[in-house]
């Protein structure tokens, strides 16, 4: 009697792998592989990361996030999503003009109608400027 679940869960197991789609499979191997390196390689090591949904014409929002760790904001690999830890900071980014608002764990948020065009840049730009 249990072989019979066992089989009916094995041809569930089989049928979900063959309509998932392979190239996310393979995004979300490699993201998840590039954060657990990270957190091997870095140990404990943090940066502010800012990360904006779409910099196309200023049209996505952002958030700049406080003391993550370090290779964990890489964001999309291809897109309009962007982002950038490399000489950002969330505190100058924020105290530089637009509308933010802040969470409770620290985090700032802008929408497409309150980003500063700063934030776009800092996402999209290697240098963060």
């Amino acid at each position: 009697m249990i072989y019979k679940y066992i089989i009916l869960l094995l041809f569930l197991l089989a049928s979900i792998d063959c309509t998932s789609n392979p190239q996310t499979e393979k995004d979300r191997e490699a993201n998840q592989k590039q954060t657990l390196l990270s957190l091997i390689v870095n140990k404990g090591v943090t940066a502010d990361c800012v990360y904006c949904s779409n910099t196309q014409a200023f049209q996505g929002s952002c958030s700049c996030y406080t003391n993550i760790p370090v290779l964990t904001c890489q964001g999309l690999p291809n897109g309009n999503g962007k982002s950038n830890s490399y000489k950002i900071s969330c505190a100058d980014l924020v105290s530089g003009g637009g509308i933010w608002t802040q969470d409770r764990a620290g985090n700032s948020s802008c929408t497409y109608l309150t980003c500063p065009p700063e934030a776009y840049r800092a996402a999209f730009t290697a240098e963060g400027r």
